[in-house]
């Protein structure tokens, strides 16, 4: 079980969540950091913050860093935008308000965002995207580390060892490859001899994300990769327990699943939190049935059921249709 050093900074063990937008807000990072306990997991990422014609504000930074950090687990904070010197200027503030490390989204592939130029689009500009990096390095230089994440390429892979090496040259400490391209959708399979090929690349620690969806396919993407450290996204949404499963079998213990009605109270108490957080109700259960779906795609829950429950207009409306009879 060991650890990675992302420059100064230790996060261990290497395993980490994922930033996703939609998903991966205060409450749901928290939720499962204290589902698996803080020593099963390394570190958690914001949804990207994105950063347009001026630096983020610093209150909201504040809010988003200092009420959600827990002793142990590394918080980093996602930006993604596409001017160097609004993005360099809002990663030192967040190193100012206490984010253990500043990542840059290249990854994300959403049409609204590849349309101005941001996210994954900046694949396509190597030269650009380096130049975003380096800026960020400098402004945070002496603070936190800069991390990028990337998507494997926009159509085709073949710039994968370019960017990488960009990334490595502009300061970055680390790199996570998204082992799909933008075109690809989630349900296409992840290549993971792209995250091999961009840690052939560099010496900086590669972190390898997509596909690694169960404890075993998480250890089989080190094992296949020699990536340094797996960041899990839509796992972890299906099976809030995946870095506690990982944590047991690192230790050689026994580890039993949570039963049916274990998972329908976290849900149930995962749309309580965002409504306590200020959430309606109604965004609360699209929450909820967010993680339905991902919890029935794993085979956590009775496909059939959920499906059901996915037309109900009210919380305990639809998880009693996932109680046992």
């Amino acid at each position: 079980m060991d650890a990675l050093r992302i420059g100064r900074l230790r996060v261990g063990p290497a395993w980490m969540l994922a930033p996703m937008e939609g998903v991966t807000d205060p409450c749901f990072r928290g939720l499962v950091i204290e589902t698996c306990g803080p020593e099963a997991l390394g570190a958690v990422t914001t949804e990207f913050l994105r950063v347009t014609g001026h630096p983020l504000d610093r209150r909201r930074l504040l809010e988003q860093i200092v009420p959600h950090r827990w002793p142990g687990v590394a918080l980093g904070v996602q930006l993604m935008g596409n001017d160097a010197e609004m993005v360099a200027a809002s990663a030192a503030l967040a190193a100012e308000a206490g984010a253990h490390f500043v990542d840059l989204n290249f990854g994300c592939p959403a049409p609204r965002v590849f349309q101005h130029c941001a996210g994954s689009a900046l694949l396509a500009d190597p030269e650009r995207l380096e130049g975003l990096v380096r800026a960020t390095v400098q402004a945070c230089a002496g603070g936190a580390p800069v991390t990028a994440k990337i998507r494997s390429g926009i159509e085709r892979d073949e710039g994968l060892v370019e960017i990488a090496r960009r990334v490595e040259a502009a300061g970055a400490a680390a790199l996570t490859v998204h082992a799909r391209l933008r075109v690809d959708s989630y349900e296409t399979p992840a290549v993971w001899e792209r995250i091999a090929r961009a840690k052939a690349a560099v010496s900086i620690p590669v972190i390898g994300n997509g596909g690694a969806d169960t404890p075993e396919l998480a250890e089989r993407m080190r094992a296949e990769t020699g990536c340094d450290a797996v960041m899990i996204g839509r796992g972890a949404l299906a099976d809030p327990w995946i870095f506690r499963a990982l944590l047991a079998r690192a230790r050689g213990e026994s580890w039993t699943p949570p039963s049916a009605e274990e998972r329908v109270a976290w849900i149930r108490g995962y749309a309580r939190s965002m409504e306590n957080g200020g959430a309606t109700a109604r965004q609360a259960l699209g929450r909820a049935k967010q993680t339905l779906k991902a919890a029935a795609r794993g085979g956590f829950l009775p496909a059939e059921a959920v499906a059901a429950s996915l037309r109900c207009h009210a919380l305990e409306e639809a998880l009693s249709l996932l109680q046992p009879a």
